[in-house]
């Protein structure tokens, strides 16, 4: 089985995978050029509209995040195959109208190179110090009303859609996305984001699981898109990781370190509810060896975000990757650029 590989940026990660301070903007320009010159499938990126909280609690100084749409409309100017993903955005903070006139301007700008990664975000307590005006909104209805009014403004001439929390009417907004539909992948891992997805959704972003749950849920949402499109739909299961590769394991873990600086003590995070992998450090061989479990299980696309000092430390990793890691596991062909 041929598997997609994709790598991330670092614009909200400095602090977790990255020092603060080391990120820059030539760092985001140079990590995306060789990702396509290598034959990469896809860029992702994320987004904190705030610092994190847990990376303000260790860190004296603040972390540069950058937008992950601005980012993107300038790297599309920068490349011409390569695809960008926003893993995630969290969407009950983007009002649809606005975020409709974004993504399509960035749609027709790459020619058809956005996939829209959504999420619900962080903790509820995080929402409200954003979105205080709001009360206690329920964001999984959030959710469900802003994907169907952003499809709304997306395929109709004049679009209209009354909700809860998002009404408008007669909206005409031009251009439109290219693709059609232009994809929109979820993450999350409860029933309300499976049910969403088998309604309205292209691929599903998983963050954590072992291979062996991976493949129950890869289960249970094709089933679920099954049911709720009369057909076994395509749909993509990606899978992202923060990876730390070296031609040995010492060198691997030297990486990490002196990737993420140890700052100040704080509590460590509460365990999971239960086993999760986010994490992978090794050589070539060992991940070679875990990522062809997780294909088995049914991942479709693979993302690789690799913990780096610095852009250059990125882009040998990335090269590593590339030239060990993804024909041992089956890669889909790409023909890196010149």
């Amino acid at each position: 089985m041929t598997v997609k590989f994709s790598t991330g940026l670092p614009n909200c990660r400095e602090g977790r995978q990255n020092p603060i301070g080391a990120v820059t903007p030539a760092w985001l320009r140079t990590v995306t050029t060789e990702a396509e010159r290598l034959g990469y499938y896809s860029i992702w990126l994320n987004e904190f509209l705030q610092t994190e909280p847990g990376v303000a609690l260790k860190y004296d100084q603040p972390p540069s995040y950058y937008d992950p749409l601005v980012t993107i409309g300038h790297l599309a100017a920068l490349t011409k195959r390569i695809r960008f993903v926003t893993s995630t955005i969290v969407l009950p903070h983007h009002h649809p109208i606005l975020l409709n006139r974004q993504v399509a301007t960035l749609d027709a700008l790459s020619n058809g190179r956005l996939t829209l990664g959504i999420g619900l975000g962080g903790s509820a307590d995080e929402f409200r110090s954003l979105r205080g005006d709001l009360g206690s909104p329920n964001r999984g209805q959030m959710m469900d009303e802003f994907v169907d009014a952003l499809r709304a403004l997306w395929t109709q001439r004049r679009a209209s859609f009354s909700g809860q929390y998002v009404k408008f009417e007669n909206v005409e907004a031009h251009p439109q996305p290219v693709q059609d539909p232009l994809p929109i992948f979820m993450a999350g891992e409860v029933e309300g984001v499976f049910r969403r997805l088998a309604r309205s959704g292209q691929g599903w972003i998983d963050y954590g699981f072992h291979p062996e749950p991976l493949k129950e849920k890869v289960a249970q949402v094709r089933r679920y898109v099954r049911e709720a499109r009369g057909a076994d739909a395509p749909m993509e299961i990606t899978r992202q990781f923060y990876v730390s590769l070296g031609q040995t394991r010492s060198e691997a873990e030297a990486n990490r370190a002196a990737s993420v600086p140890a700052g100040n003590p704080v509590p460590p995070p509460p365990p999971p509810a239960h086993p999760m992998e986010p994490v992978l450090v090794g050589t070539p061989a060992e991940l070679s060896a875990r990522l062809r479990e997780y294909v088995d299980a049914g991942v479709t696309e693979i993302c690789a975000i690799f913990y780096s000092p610095d852009a250059a430390g990125a882009v040998r990793q990335m090269e590593l990757f590339a030239r060990e890691v993804m024909p041992a596991v089956g890669a889909v062909s790409a023909t890196p650029s010149a």
